[in-house]
């Protein structure tokens, strides 16, 4: 994939764990961008989703939410499709009715379905993802891209479904890949069936000024913005 270059945004992603945030602090430091955790598996919802949104678009923040999936729950397309409901109904209550952030929303995928075989494993998450992603996409008409880890999809087969291919393919990419971990390349290498990325957190330790302790730290690609 390629490198982070002069013309990405530069941008956060939090969620209750930073606490209160002061966002026009934020803004002032060159945030450029902000993901913001909303809901995880098919009930819960994150204590600071609705104060997080309100705060960054009053600072004009561009602004998107993030679901944390929970497959391990359940597995299945009904699964999927519930939590997908949880994720649409909270973004109302944070943005507004009908309206689904700034920039485009986001499935956090990096939990695996169940303890079992490394096939069936891959075979049922990505389904679960392509289910959450149609149901998703069907009923906002908003494209929905994905956050996953480097390293998850290698423990998954490479994301590669063992009957239909690169299933989530077509979804644009936020990866995480820390490139100042023992290992790591210097920037995300080509996987899953990508050979780009439109995210990339590429440390979970950085520091922004209006929050507390650490914070994730991503670039994006212009395109982020100008294409929601």
């Amino acid at each position: 994939m390629q490198k982070a270059s002069a013309s990405c945004l530069h941008g956060i992603d939090v969620s209750h764990w930073q606490g209160e945030i002061d966002w026009h602090s934020v803004k002032k430091a060159n945030i450029s961008f902000a993901y913001i955790k909303s809901t995880e598996g098919r009930t819960y919802t994150d204590p600071r989703f609705i104060s997080n949104a309100r705060g960054a678009i009053a600072a004009s923040i561009p602004t998107g939410a993030y679901h944390f999936a929970r497959p391990d729950n359940n597995p299945t397309k009904q699964g999927a499709i519930e939590e997908a409901k949880h994720f649409i109904k909270t973004m109302a209550e944070g943005f507004g009715k009908n309206r689904f952030g700034d920039i485009h929303p986001v499935l956090d995928l990096e939990v695996p379905p169940a303890k079992k075989d490394s096939k069936a494993a891959t075979h049922e998450i990505l389904e679960w993802a392509a289910s959450f992603d149609r149901y998703f996409t069907e009923n906002t008409g908003r494209a929905l891209m994905l956050y996953t880890g480097s390293y998850f999809i290698k423990e998954h087969n490479n994301f590669n479904h063992p009957a239909h291919g690169f299933i989530l393919a077509h979804m644009p990419l936020w990866i995480a890949m820390y490139p100042h971990a023992r290992g790591n390349p210097d920037y995300p290498d080509n996987t899953g069936g990508w050979t780009r990325w439109t995210a990339w957190q590429y440390t979970s330790s950085g520091k922004v000024k209006g929050i507390k302790g650490n914070v994730d730290l991503n670039w994006a690609v212009p395109d982020l913005i100008r294409s929601c």
